[in-house]
């Protein structure tokens, strides 16, 4: 007989969730296998819904944590301090980074920053802070046609092949879907992948893995999207992110 193990957590609604858990667990989110073999390990929080269900075959060992990976990317304030990189040259903040210091400063021309009364030199493994790794992700928000609502199809990133590329709307619905790498084909140079359907769709029944398959098309004025590497420690490259669409058949006047 398996172990059963009811934890109370703490997450958003529609925010997108990353589940680390030992190798012999099944995890449940709203009664669907979200973690664990053959899942992606992620979910999608639901208003309401705040506890997950662990089974494992013998007594759990280990723990299992959980990940909010869109946060920090399509709402950049979350009432916390943050590090973020203004240039001067264009006037522009150009990017955030995962690194929360106590307190930085130069020292020569070196960053130094202090965590826990410690000071760190920023001159270590790419994307690697404090001991613990952080993905890279390019965030981007496709805005063509106005307003109009569009139906978004597939996806080309030229540069490096991205781990997971997620999207998501707003306006009129709040819908989510994502790509992971093997997905992606080479066409013409581009990493180049249809977009799957709505993975929190009301329509239809099933786990958010089956939706992205059988959900509503991704529709809506204003697609976030964003190209994610997972714990890069080599430079990646991406030169240009391009959006397939097909305006709405009610603007089609």
């Amino acid at each position: 007989m398996g172990y059963i193990k009811i934890i109370t957590v703490s997450v958003l609604p529609g925010r997108v969730y990353k589940i680390s858990a030992p190798a012999n667990a099944s995890v449940y989110y709203s009664g669907q296998l979200v973690g664990g073999a053959g899942t992606l390990n992620t979910f999608v929080a639901i208003e309401g819904v705040n506890t997950i269900r662990i089974e494992t075959p013998s007594q759990l060992t280990g723990t299992v944590t959980l990940t909010r990976i869109l946060r920090s990317y399509y709402e950049p304030y979350d009432g916390q301090g943050g590090t973020w990189a203004f240039q001067p040259g264009i006037d522009k903040w150009q990017s955030q980074y995962s690194f929360r210091p106590e307190w930085m400063c130069m020292v020569g021309n070196r960053l130094v920053t202090f965590r826990g009364g410690a000071p760190y030199i920023h001159n270590g493994a790419q994307n690697t802070f404090y001991g613990n790794a952080y993905d890279s992700v390019v965030a981007i928000s496709h805005s063509e046609a106005n307003n109009i609502v569009k139906t978004y199809r597939a996806a080309a990133v030229a540069g490096t092949n991205p781990d997971r590329m997620h999207f998501r709307t707003e306006e009129p619905n709040v819908q989510s879907s994502d790509l992971v790498g093997s997905e992606f084909t080479i066409k013409e140079g581009l990493n180049y992948s249809a977009v799957y359907r709505d993975r929190l769709s009301p329509n239809v029944s099933g786990s958010f893995n089956q939706k992205l398959n059988t959900g509503d098309p991704v529709r809506g004025e204003v697609l976030k999207s964003m190209v994610v590497y997972e714990s890069a420690n080599t430079p990646k490259e991406v030169r240009h992110i391009g959006i397939e669409f097909s305006v709405s058949r009610g603007h089609g006047i």
